[in-house]
């Protein structure tokens, strides 16, 4: 079953630096159809929910960063003449960036049709790619079986939020948030068998 369709709203209830933003919640909502039209006719080969999903991805990275942006420097918003263009300039430069990426990744991957050759990259010999590609899949592993919460602490601080602004979101104190967090963490370490 697939998720509701992602919009605005969802990044704009998580990030707590976007309240009090109002001309900036009611751009984002404005321009989200946009956004998508824009991603389905950049990828017009692909799944629509893939494209929508990119979109929703990058659009979330460009009114946190405008939002902060925002917040730290007031005078900022002054010189914005043209609020949506401005906004949708940023989510063109940031999801071309993506596109770039992602065509350099099928390009590399095409590259090599056999696992065999695959197999002659110097980086396929190097230990320290396989220690890493190991510790990826493990990351992997034990975000997957986080418990909601869990999952969204980590993304909130592996998306740069402090545990100040985390334990307001939640209505905790920061070490209550930073204990509740930890004890979930060793809990699920047990849980997967991995020890210190």
């Amino acid at each position: 079953m697939s998720n509701p369709e992602p919009n605005p709203e969802w990044v704009i209830s998580k990030g707590q630096q976007l309240e009090g933003n109002d001309e900036l919640k009611v751009a984002a909502n404005r321009l989200w159809p946009r956004v998508q039209v824009h991603a389905r006719r950049k990828l017009p080969n692909s799944d629509p929910d893939d494209s929508t999903t990119l979109a929703a991805e990058v659009w979330e990275s460009v009114l946190q960063s405008v939002s902060k942006t925002l917040q730290r420097r007031r005078e900022a918003r002054s010189r914005i003449a043209d609020l949506d263009a401005y906004l949708f300039g940023i989510f063109l430069h940031r999801f071309n960036r993506a596109l770039r990426q992602e065509r350099r990744r099928q390009e590399i991957v095409a590259a090599v049709p056999s696992t065999r050759e695959l197999e002659q990259l110097p980086a396929a010999q190097d230990w320290k790619s396989a220690r890493d590609l190991e510790r990826s899949l493990e990351v992997q592993e034990v975000i997957e079986n986080m418990d909601a919460w869990t999952r969204e602490v980590f993304a909130a601080r592996v998306n740069g939020y402090s545990w100040r602004e985390i334990a307001e979101l939640y209505g905790l104190n920061e070490n209550q948030a930073k204990l509740r967090f930890g004890h979930a963490l060793r809990k699920l370490a047990a849980r997967l068998g991995y020890r210190k």
